[in-house]
């Protein structure tokens, strides 16, 4: 009985958890993805997308928010590496902006853990879950890798996107 109850309790936690990262997504894109894209012309640069090779790296069974990181700045010193990588704005590279935002998203997925929190009404067997300080950190660092896959998804969107919107008519 208590492995039915706690396959339902992981249901229940993951359902809202999905939920939560949706609405999250909404500013990310709009405040972080579209922003740095913008910032960096990332379009003009190279053509080709140098973030199916990032998007790999992020979604092995094995990956960590260090080994994305690693993996990015690892581009930067390559020589056959994107020219996007290594593109500079304001004296800033476009991969440790990237970075940068991949190392901000934890505020976010603090975030995330706090309105569930709130959401899960008193009495509800989450609640005990998510009250233990342990469970919480964990969370977070799970919603964290999973933001972080996220934004370099939908990164790699806007980029595919931007580069169609500079050639309407071909």
């Amino acid at each position: 009985m208590d492995e039915l109850l706690d396959f339902f309790l992981r249901e229940q936690l993951a359902l809202r958890l999905e939920r939560e990262i949706g609405k999250q997504m909404d500013d990310i894109i709009s405040q972080k993805v579209i922003p740095i894209a913008k910032k960096f012309s990332i379009a003009s640069k190279d053509k080709k997308s140098p973030f199916r090779n990032v998007l790999a790296v992020a979604t092995e069974p094995s990956s960590s928010l260090e080994v994305i990181k690693n993996y990015i700045r690892y581009q930067v010193g390559r020589k056959e590496s994107s020219p996007i990588w290594k593109n500079s704005k304001d004296n800033e590279l476009f991969a440790k902006a990237v970075v940068d935002d991949l190392n901000n998203l934890s505020q976010d997925a603090h975030e995330i853990v706090q309105r569930l929190r709130k959401a899960i009404p008193k009495g509800n067997s989450l609640e005990p879950y998510l009250e233990d300080n342990q469970n919480r950190e964990k969370l977070e660092k799970n919603i964290h890798l999973k933001l972080a896959q996220l934004y370099l998804g939908y990164l790699a969107r806007e980029h595919t996107a931007s580069v169609g919107e500079s050639k309407p008519n071909q």
